[in-house]
């Protein structure tokens, strides 16, 4: 008479296949990430905030956060990348069009993640071209529409 371990996946109560630590381990990441995201992006949105309002020039803070905010997002992504291929709850664009949980984790979630990410990506790598003032304007408003398509897109365990 042993004792069966069973392992679920934090998103259901189905029990996995197999124990796969490596699957558990990057859903994890996958989901406290996004809390060290979304403080460096409100980090840049404030800074960036002030910083159009007292046209002050882009300095070495901001850049560096604008830097901190693009890497993490980045190694989110990957992770996210990586989970959707191995997922159990992700399924075929054909069958998870019929429910609106499937299709956000097939592809409303990676969609908008890309998209957000593309902005984070676009406002690096304009403000790191230059000291100007308008560098603030251009981040915060990439920024805040990355975000806007961040919190859009996220699950209802989330929310």
């Amino acid at each position: 008479m042993g004792v069966k371990l069973q392992i679920t996946d934090g998103y259901n109560s189905l029990p996995l296949p197999k124990i796969n630590f490596m699957y558990i381990g990057l859903l994890h990441l996958h989901s406290n990430l996004p809390f060290i995201l979304l403080l460096l992006i409100a980090a840049v949105l404030v800074k960036s905030l002030i910083g159009w309002t007292q046209s002050s020039p882009f300095d070495k803070l901001s850049n560096k956060l604008v830097l901190f905010a693009m890497i993490t997002a980045h190694i989110q992504w990957v992770v996210g990348a990586i989970l959707y291929f191995v997922s159990p709850n992700v399924k075929s664009l054909g069958q998870a069009m019929g429910d609106s949980l499937s299709r956000l984790y097939a592809l409303e979630h990676p969609l908008m993640m890309t998209i957000a990410l593309v902005l984070l990506t676009v406002a690096r790598s304009k403000s790191k071209k230059s000291e100007d003032a308008s560098n603030h304007r251009r981040t915060f408003i990439l920024f805040a529409i990355a975000t806007l398509c961040i919190v859009w897109s996220l699950p209802p365990s989330w929310l």
